[in-house]
């Protein structure tokens, strides 16, 4: 599960079905009814309630939500209760411990049973279904994942309630930079928020895959989970080191407990090694930038107190860059890697990408802006000899090419980030389908440690010394397919400016054929479903 999510372990609010009035109009238009989300928790009102709350009329817009109730400082639980009132309790699923892979696929299953025997109203609940995330860039990311993974047609679109800590997804897609308390003072702005996702534009946005490859068998995974350090012993760590310090991820190529819950273990009789797979949909990163997210992880993990409310996080988060020796003393990220290879499409020849002395971070992003709003690739400056050079296009999330960003050290790095000047910005290192990197450490019988971060997930990661036996490691990012997401362009509670800036921005610039082509494939769903039901009714 996401690293946000840790710690919440099996927690579960629990809310009273009957204690909200049945003829609610409030949550009509978002209606799901009660048969389709059989066998997805175990708490849905019985028959007699679920036939007094039926609705003659097809709900316009039906809509689940998925939230941390421990996400948003302390307005996860209060934001769980608006929006049990906003949509309906029961469409409301509390994360982790409800997983939307699991919930989805079991609704599709009912709905799929219902279409075929000529329900309509599952045909329509299929095609207009929207769902929310409310957690940060993380929860987001793993909602999308599971719609992807689980194959469900027409795929859903999701928008994000933004409970994070940079919440960087929401900002780009319009949703707000963070939880606002008129959420809470007010049940309108909350249904004002769930109004805005019944009508906010469908887009199509860039899917990728990310693989990880080992020459080491999984047998030494298991070695080194059967032999642990003293400090984990009984599967736990008991303190005595702090997670980072432990040197067991020296003896195996991934430490499986570490790693986003996105990436999983891949298995194939015909490969070698041992393998690690997922797909992402926001940024990869490598270097200090992850480094620093997973020190500041670490402490939130040890003590969450010190981390309940998002100022508190921004602040830990920039003192753990400090410690990372990001400002001074830092390594240059070149000394970890040994190739970086890219394409813009399979039949393209393969060109080495060269990354500068004075990079310490790479970030791989599929949107335009970072941690909360911040311009990486310096979107203001067009038509430069740059460009021309690398033959660099305007990004966006829809075209099928990640670009690749260099942070410097740690004055760079800060003004790039502070967005102070248009003209200061990363080093834009090029824009890609498909990326390799060989990660290699630079000296021979040394072997290295690096970081790595995905959408918002950050592990630390062991490879081998330059010439092991094994080779290098192998990391493989390409395109993969698309998700639909939602953008808001309206005025919401909460929702600041500069997020509607971009959100308007990613809206012009995307292209409507390609979040037309989404609901071209659902009109085919919709028109086989027509067809089934049209058997059923002759």
């Amino acid at each position: 599960m996401p690293n946000e999510l840790s710690g919440v372990g099996s927690h579960q609010v629990n809310l009273d079905v009957e204690s909200l009035h049945l003829d609610n109009d409030l949550r009509q238009p978002y209606h799901v009814p009660i048969k389709y989300l059989e066998g997805t928790r175990d708490d849905l009102p019985g028959a007699s309630h679920s036939a007094a709350r039926q609705i003659k009329e097809l709900p316009p817009h039906p809509t689940l939500v998925f939230i941390n109730p421990k996400s948003g400082g302390q307005m996860g639980t209060a934001l769980l209760k608006l929006f049990g009132e906003v949509v309906g309790v029961v469409q409301v699923y509390q994360l982790p411990k409800q997983r939307p892979d699991k919930v989805l696929k079991k609704i599709w299953q009912n709905l799929d049973a219902a279409v075929r025997e000529g329900d309509e109203k599952a045909w329509h609940i299929q095609n207009n279904l929207r769902v929310v995330a409310a957690g940060g860039d993380g929860t987001y990311s793993w909602l999308l994942q599971a719609i992807s993974e689980i194959g469900i047609q027409p795929q859903p679109p999701a928008s994000v309630i933004p409970l994070g800590t940079g919440n960087g997804m929401s900002v780009n897609l319009g949703w707000g930079h963070k939880a606002s308390s008129q959420w809470v003072k007010s049940r309108k702005s909350m249904a004002d928020m769930i109004k805005g996702v019944s009508t906010a534009t469908i887009r199509d946005m860039d899917l990728w895959s990310i693989s990880l490859t080992s020459g080491l068998p999984d047998q030494h995974q298991q070695n080194a989970l059967q032999n642990p350090h003293p400090s984990q012993q009984n599967g736990k760590d008991d303190g005595s080191k702090r997670r980072r310090d432990i040197p067991l991820r020296d003896q195996a190529p991934f430490i499986d407990s570490e790693l986003p819950a996105a990436i999983h273990a891949q298995h194939d009789g015909t490969m070698q090694g041992s393998h690690r797979a997922g797909k992402f949909t926001y940024y990869f990163t490598v270097g200090l930038d992850a480094e620093a997210a997973y020190r500041f992880n670490d402490v939130r993990n040890q003590k969450p107190y010190l981390a309940k409310y998002r100022w508190q996080n921004i602040g830990w988060y920039f003192y753990e860059a400090v410690a990372t020796g990001w400002l001074w003393g830092a390594k240059p990220l070149s000394r970890k890697i040994a190739s970086v290879r890219v394409r813009r499409s399979q039949e393209e020849d393969w060109q080495e990408l060269v990354i500068p002395k004075a990079v310490r971070a790479i970030v791989m992003i599929n949107l335009q802006t970072y941690m909360g709003g911040q311009d990486l690739w310096g979107l203001h400056e067009h038509n430069t000899p740059e460009e021309h050079d690398k033959k660099l296009v305007k990004p966006i999330f829809d075209d099928g090419l990640l670009e690749i960003v260099g942070l410097k050290g740690g004055l760079h790095t800060s003004v790039a980030l502070s967005n102070v000047s248009p003209h200061i910005h990363g080093v834009r290192l090029g824009q890609t389908s498909e990326v390799e990197v060989q990660f290699e450490m630079q000296t021979a019988g040394k072997k290295g440690l690096t970081h790595m971060r995905l959408d918002g997930e950050p592990w630390a990661q062991p490879f081998p010394a330059k010439g092991a036996a094994e080779g290098p490691l192998r990391v493989h990012v390409k395109l993969a397919g698309r998700s639909r997401v939602l953008i808001n362009t309206h005025n919401l509670p909460g929702v600041n400016a500069k997020a509607l800036q971009l959100s308007n921005r990613e809206q012009q610039e995307s292209k409507p054929e390609r979040g037309e082509s989404a609901s071209s494939s659902s009109s085919d769903a919709e028109r086989a479903a027509a067809a089934v039901m049209a058997g059923h009714h002759q």
